[in-house]
């Protein structure tokens, strides 16, 4: 099976923007739709039946990105219950819309040097496992992504070791290259641990500071080694370009998906 592509919509704000979005995708190859729950897509603000009917019509899959601005990884136990409770009211809502996967942000608001280290990467673990364990018993599956603290690129293969053996991880290009993890060690990552690492975040940036979630071939990220290694291992994931925009063709015109596609023709 060839890599399946999709890409994010957040910027909608109700069910008549958001069907002409996913008629855009059908029309132009995407295989599926990531909804940003944290966004338009929120659990209180969508009818998840004309979501599931708006995406069949169309013959696309969805997976969606939870929502994550709150302290779902807190040391403190009560703050962290009420957290992973919101999260599983989410996904909820998002098998309800008949999504496939959902991506998590295992961040906490706690701060390592006034808590030390191990206390959140406990939470962390924490989360990781009974999110895990929610979706799996939901037909649903939940994926951690790197960020740019206790879980940046580097520590997946930490984290991976030391959580739930059915804990699967997403792989995002931007966050990874902006903390030191560039497209070669990204590729390498995902042949030692692509049976872990089952989404992958496309996104593209120009400065090493910060990840601007631009269409791939924009930047500086390196996505041809990426691309190799997706082929040569027979990676069958999903792979959402996460952009961030409000004009969803910037997705599918010259780089982003075109530009990913050549890359991955190449091999």
């Amino acid at each position: 099976m060839p890599v399946r592509q999709g890409f994010l919509v957040s910027w909608t704000d109700s069910p008549e923007e958001y069907r002409p979005v996913f008629e855009d995708a059908a029309d132009t190859g995407f295989d599926y739709v990531e909804l940003n729950m944290e966004g338009a897509f929120h659990r209180t603000r969508i009818d998840p039946t004309s979501v599931r009917q708006a995406a069949t019509a169309h013959g696309l899959d969805i997976t969606v990105h939870l929502p994550y601005r709150f302290d779902m990884c807190s040391p403190h136990e009560h703050v962290r219950d009420g957290a992973c409770r919101e999260l599983e009211a989410a996904i909820d809502v998002a098998v309800e819309m008949g999504a496939e996967k959902g991506v998590i942000h295992a961040d906490s608001l706690a701060r390592p040097g006034r808590i030390g280290e191990e206390p959140i990467r406990e939470a962390i673990r924490s989360t990781v496992n009974r999110m895990t364990e929610y979706g799996s018993e939901r037909g649903f599956e939940v994926v951690t992504e790197n960020l740019k603290g206790l879980v940046d690129a580097a520590e997946l293969p930490r984290l991976l070791a030391d959580a739930h053996p059915e804990a699967k991880m997403c792989l995002d290009t931007g966050h990874a290259f902006v903390t030191g993890v560039d497209g070669g060690e990204q590729a390498d990552l995902l042949r030692e641990h692509g049976d872990r690492i089952s989404h992958i975040h496309l996104n593209d940036t120009r400065i090493e500071s910060d990840d601007e979630h631009l269409p791939v071939g924009l930047g500086r990220v390196d996505f041809e080694p990426l691309a190799a290694a997706l082929v040569d291992t027979g990676w069958t994931g999903t792979c959402t370009h996460e952009v961030f925009t409000f004009d969803y063709s910037r997705v599918h015109r010259g780089n982003g998906k075109p530009y990913f596609d050549e890359l991955l023709a190449r091999y």
